[in-house]
């Protein structure tokens, strides 16, 4: 375990998730050193990292009790097998070469973020033991799934205490792209909201507040191994779009195209009971798009 004062290396600390992590562990009392290709506008400790550049220098792990890897690359196009070297060489053998920086630090604990959407399509409620196979569902995924197998490789050789948090949809305040957020400011503009097959599509979203608490939860106890992040329940796209009118409180035009053959169901809702265990209660998603609501207002 760490203790207040002590330094906590971070990748994609500018990041969506990674500004929120930093700014709940400073106020928790831990420092952060940001690692990254851009150093961080408030001027903080900062290390240069390219995970797409090869080996990692463990320099710039020095004095550090822990990384918490968060950074990613995200492609527009998750069907594009253009970006498919792209994805292995960011998510996956940047992860690889920065377990093996780890292990050289002496750093003796790893926490990273990967997708509970790698999950196989067959499985229902998820739980951490459940089959890792996202067929059909783009480059990043796959790569996604390479970097849990990566980081458990070199963190058991090294004898690295090593978690992963499988997060599902995540959505809050200030993001700019995601399903929430689409159809959030289409509802609160008055646009017209089209969905694809009859609005059928589905994943568990998680907020992006509750994401920061999974991981500090995780960061502050010697837990280790899968841990699934998500609100544990299965929303379709036309359940969010009613649900995204009647809190905006706004009339709203929902078009529904024709449900394709076979279609894509999306995500299933996750088993959530390991993060449970170590104190983790998410919010409902009527709760975390009234805190959109309000932010945008």
């Amino acid at each position: 375990m760490i203790a207040p004062g002590e330094r906590i290396a971070l990748t994609g600390g500018t990041g969506f998730i990674g500004a929120r992590f930093a700014a709940r562990a400073r106020r928790a009392g831990y420092r952060i050193r940001h690692l990254g290709r851009h150093a961080p506008a408030s001027g903080e400790d900062y290390r240069a990292l390219d995970l797409g550049e090869g080996a990692v220098d463990p320099a710039g792990l020095e004095d550090c009790a822990l990384v918490v890897h968060l950074a990613a690359y995200i492609p527009r196009d998750h069907a594009d097998p253009a970006e498919a070297e792209r994805c292995w060489r960011i998510n996956a053998m940047g992860t690889l070469y920065l377990a093996q920086a780890v292990a050289r630090a002496g750093i003796r604990r790893f926490v990273q973020t990967t997708s509970a959407n790698a999950y196989a399509p067959w499985e229902s409620n998820p739980d951490e033991e459940a089959a890792l196979f996202p067929c059909s569902r783009g480059y990043y995924l796959g790569a996604k799934l390479l970097q849990e197998i990566y980081a458990a490789e070199i963190c058991r050789d090294a004898g690295i205490a090593l978690a992963t948090l499988r997060l599902a949809s995540v959505y809050g305040p200030g993001q700019k792209t995601g399903a929430v957020a689409a159809i959030g400011s289409a509802v609160s503009a008055g646009r017209p909201v089209t969905l694809v097959d009859d609005g059928r599509f589905a994943a568990d979203f998680v907020h992006v507040d509750d994401v920061v608490t999974a991981l500090m939860l995780v960061t502050e106890s010697d837990a280790t191994g899968a841990f699934n992040v998500g609100s544990g329940v299965r929303t379709t796209m036309i359940e969010l779009a009613d649900l995204c009118a009647r809190l905006a409180d706004t009339p709203a035009t929902i078009l529904r195209e024709p449900p394709a053959d076979p279609g894509d169901p999306g995500f299933p809702a996750l088993a959530i009971h390991r993060m449970r265990a170590l104190g983790y209660t998410p919010r409902g998603l009527a709760a975390g798009i009234t805190d959109m609501i309000r932010a945008a207002r």
